[in-house]
């Protein structure tokens, strides 16, 4: 089953139940069971979808949330519809305000799971040209990886200390779900090559700590490090490499985010 955006789901769902609840009053059904119907079948049919792409149980309560409101809504208008009375203003004002909060969730939604649109953030955010601009929401931190600041000033000092030099390439064109390699290169003070180190690459991350993975890299040539990587979610991750030679240790770590 391919993957849908968050807004399709809600929003195809909406729509899908109010054919469904006009279609079952066309053949007769009664106005509260077509309500019920409209209301479940989409919430079923999203409990499927979700099986197979679960984006977590906040956006599960939403959509029931959704789908229930909208269930209500349509069988308060085919009651009235029944009965031949005219609306009062103030359910119609009801209605337009939780239409609104449909529309706004929806695009809150959309933002931190994909971001602003390119020409919307160039023009709200300086200078995006000159850097790369993420505006999707990036995920909680692990509790257990809580520890970050401290750490990444400690490991600056230890490599001033070192003198090594530590190059991590290739991290800036992975795309989620597609296999690339990456490298690092590993310099001594003098600017040659740390050869027959133990290099252990980590990777977290940030919104799910059961997707981390532990990889080892390989020398391929004097002081160049190697190994194949494949993520498969987007979103943020950090990476951490962990070097062991005869003369020193260190651990470095960098900032990664995947586009999907």
């Amino acid at each position: 089953m391919p993957e849908i955006s968050m807004t399709e789901t809600l929003f195809g769902g909406i729509i899908f139940a109010a054919f469904l609840f006009f279609g079952l009053r066309k053949f007769g059904a009664a106005n509260f069971w077509a309500g019920v119907l409209s209301g479940a079948i989409p919430f079923l049919m999203y409990l499927v979808y979700a099986s197979q792409h679960w984006e977590g149980g906040d956006v599960l309560a939403i959509h029931f949330a959704v789908y229930l409101s909208n269930a209500c809504v349509l069988t308060i208008y085919g009651s009235m519809r029944q009965k031949k009375q005219r609306m009062h203003w103030a359910p119609r004002l009801i209605i337009a305000f939780f239409i609104f909060l449909v529309v706004l969730n929806a695009v809150l939604l959309s933002i931190a799971s994909r971001g602003l649109p390119t020409g919307i953030s160039s023009w709200i955010l300086q200078n995006p040209e000159k850097q790369k601009v993420h505006t999707a929401f990036p995920g909680t931190v692990p509790h257990d990886k809580n520890k970050s600041y401290q750490g990444q000033l400690a490991l600056i000092e230890q490599l001033k200390e070192q003198g090594w030099q530590v190059e991590l390439r290739g991290f800036d064109s992975l795309v989620s779900g597609q296999a690339a390699d990456v490298e690092l290169q590993l310099l001594d003070k003098e600017g040659a090559p740390i050869s027959n180190a133990k290099v252990q690459l980590g990777l977290w991350r940030i919104a799910n700590s059961r997707d981390d993975l532990s990889l080892q890299m390989h020398e391929s040539e004097p002081g160049l490090y190697r190994v194949e990587l494949m993520l498969k979610d987007a979103g943020r991750w950090v990476a951490e490499v962990i070097i062991e030679t005869e003369d020193g240790y260190l651990r470095s770590q960098k900032q990664l985010f995947l586009e999907s």
